[in-house]
């Protein structure tokens, strides 16, 4: 009987730590997190914003050519695979994925939040499925329709992919053919 107060103190040190401990990792948590839940300007790491580090890559480009136009060097993240990964934040990342014959995908994984466009009118599927069956479109003919640029999202030899988020939070993804320019695939998501 005599030790229950010693353990009952011992207990309650150890939840008083642990919670101390608990604070402080939550804290240094929502630290990171500043500019995304102020809605701040995108703080930049490396030369580019996501986007933009996009736009400057090619499907042709190896992972060291990609650390310099980047400015930053690729890791590996086992919870998303064992392929090269540049992240930008938390929200934000591209990868480098390699399939068969060399085939590369360069593929962007961004915020849709980051991207959301007021001004765009995204089309019925079942309008946008009419225009693929009756010879498809190009990224200009989709881009005139829709009212605003796409953001691209995946590179490839044999393709580019892109997204349009509107106000909303509707997300539209295309994939236009290198050779064709037409789409050959368009998906809400």
């Amino acid at each position: 009987m005599k030790n229950k107060p010693v353990v009952i103190v011992i207990v309650v040190i150890f939840i008083v730590i642990m919670g101390i401990l608990g604070f402080i990792a939550l804290g240094e948590q929502d630290n990171s997190n500043v500019g995304d839940n102020n809605n701040q300007q995108e703080e930049v790491k490396g030369n580019y914003n996501i986007v933009e580090a996009m736009k400057h890559i090619e499907s042709t480009n190896t992972v060291e050519e990609i650390n310099t136009i980047i400015g930053f060097e690729s890791t590996t993240d086992a919870m998303i695979g064992n392929d090269p990964i540049w992240k930008f934040d938390s929200k934000n990342w591209i990868s480098f994925k390699t399939s068969g014959n060399d085939n590369v995908t360069i593929q962007a994984t961004i915020d849709k939040e980051s991207i959301k466009n007021d001004n765009i009118i995204l089309p019925s599927s079942s309008d946008l499925q009419k225009d693929l069956n009756n010879g498809s479109f190009t990224y200009e003919e989709l881009v005139q329709k829709i009212g605003g640029e796409g953001t691209l999202t995946s590179i490839s030899k044999g393709s580019l992919s892109y997204t349009w988020v509107d106000k909303t939070g509707q997300k539209l993804g295309a994939t236009f053919n290198n050779e064709s320019g037409k789409c050959t695939v368009a998906s809400y998501r």
